[in-house]
């Protein structure tokens, strides 16, 4: 779905998130990307004493994605900052502060996602991995069962960027959610648009809002080409 596919769907779904949330993910795109120009620059430079919500880096794994090994990393989040975690170069996580449910006292299925919880205020370790498919498309999965704070404000979402630049030039490119390794993945967008892939064929970005961590997918293709590998 490219930008102008999104706006149509959200607004045929009457829902003024799925407009604002393009925004959003426009301005984290453009965000990390400052943040990757700067990384790169003068280092002479004296620092900027941070902030109190200053954006914090969650560990996780930089190194390039391949087919023929699985990356296997740890994420580390700061529940009480906004946090940018890498899942693979060019691939990253977007989670604000306050926006991870307490793993402790909230519950997880796919009938809680949207149900209330309390944000965790302590540092939340959890594993993952990542590899690219048989495609060459990026497959990550959280290995530690967890889920997000539901908003309706779209500054609040956790969302979840992969660089792909074939699928970003394809229209019907997805980001999946794969309940286990070895289940067929599905599109959430179908029963709620905030969840819909937006694609940035300028970066070969596509990105998504995510409400819950199990694994997903970037898929090009029609459904009925659907297949998937471990």
């Amino acid at each position: 779905m490219d930008f102008v596919g999104a706006r149509r769907v959200f607004n045929e779904n009457s829902t003024a998130e799925g407009e604002t949330f393009m925004k959003t993910a426009s301005n984290i795109l453009l965000f990390v990307g400052a943040v990757l120009l700067g990384a790169c620059g003068d280092r002479t430079t004296a620092p900027v004493a941070a902030s109190q919500d200053a954006i914090v880096s969650g560990s996780g794994a930089t190194a390039n994605l391949t087919g023929q090994d699985t990356a296997r990393f740890t994420l580390t989040i700061n529940a009480e900052k906004p946090s940018v975690i890498w899942v693979g170069a060019g691939n990253w996580l977007t989670i604000p502060a306050h926006a991870v449910c307490d793993p402790r006292t909230s519950s997880y299925g796919s009938t809680e996602w949207d149900k209330p919880c309390a944000p965790a205020r302590y540092t939340i370790s959890l594993k993952a991995k990542a590899w690219l498919d048989a495609q060459g498309h990026a497959r990550v999965d959280f290995e530690t069962p967890l889920r997000f704070v539901p908003s309706v404000v779209p500054t609040q979402w956790v969302t979840l960027t992969f660089t792909d630049r074939s699928a970003a030039d394809g229209p019907d490119v997805k980001i999946l959610y794969c309940e286990t390794p070895s289940s067929t993945c599905v599109d959430e967008s179908t029963t709620d648009p905030s969840l819909a892939t937006v694609r940035d064929p300028l970066t070969g970005r596509v990105t998504r809002r995510i409400k819950h961590f199990s694994g997903y997918n970037v898929f090009a293709g029609r459904d009925s080409d659907t297949s998937f590998d471990q």
